[in-house]
């Protein structure tokens, strides 16, 4: 498994003007995965002079050129398709809104024999469209929900920090947090924003067994 900081090493370099060949040899990586992370960087026409430059192979001066223009087309496209999604969503309609957040429960709530109505995720705006969608189409108020944080063990001097990053973000009070879920498996990764890290969160709505079968009801009438 890469490395998180290596591959922020690889991304520093290339956006100092480094080439694709010289950074995997700096941080002892294949050039395919430098490459792969560095696929959003486009070099200044500087940058790119001073490798053209440098190279000693005509023939590899006029790849780092097509290389550039061939990123730089991409970065466009992946663009223009952005803009064509947000374009293509606009305003959700009432019916669309709730169809968003079935699927997300599809995805992530809990669908197993057990009463409870469970979701867990890390992503916070997924969080916010989640908890935006209990309010809106089943008046779940905040005080009906229970928060749990799960996270490595490797953050639990940062507990208090992460439960108050969690509680701001959704507008349920800490004292609805139950105690949290430290993992100790250990962690392949090393990671250079370790304090903005925050792990998982479910959330559960009190006494939803009715809600929680309505939902399967209509995941099965979309099935």
């Amino acid at each position: 498994m890469a490395r998180i900081a290596t591959k922020e090493k690889a991304q520093k370099l290339r956006k100092d003007g480094e080439s694709i060949r010289t950074i995997a040899s700096l941080v002892d990586a294949s050039k395919s995965s430098v490459s792969y992370w560095c696929r959003d960087i486009v070099l200044s026409k500087k940058q790119i002079e001073f490798l053209q430059a440098k190279s000693k192979h005509s023939g590899r001066a006029q790849c780092i050129a097509l290389g550039e223009e061939k990123r730089k087309r991409r970065i466009e496209t992946v663009k223009s398709e952005k803009r064509m999604g947000a374009e293509s969503v606009k305003k959700l309609s009432t019916r669309e809104h709730y169809l968003l957040g079935l699927g997300l429960y599809w995805g992530e709530g809990y669908k197993t024999s057990n009463d409870e109505f469970g979701f867990t995720n890390s992503d916070p705006h997924m969080i916010v469209i989640y908890i935006n969608w209990l309010v809106k189409h089943f008046s779940i108020k905040p005080l009906d929900l229970i928060l749990r944080v799960g996270i490595n063990t490797t953050h639990k001097n940062r507990e208090e920090e992460i439960i108050s990053y969690w509680s701001k973000l959704t507008g349920v009070s800490s004292s609805q947090f139950t105690k949290t879920s430290f993992l100790k498996s250990e962690s392949k990764k090393e990671y250079t924003n370790h304090s903005e890290h925050y792990g998982t969160l479910r959330i559960k709505v009190r006494r939803g067994m009715k809600l929680k079968y309505r939902v399967l009801g209509a995941l099965e009438a979309l099935a």
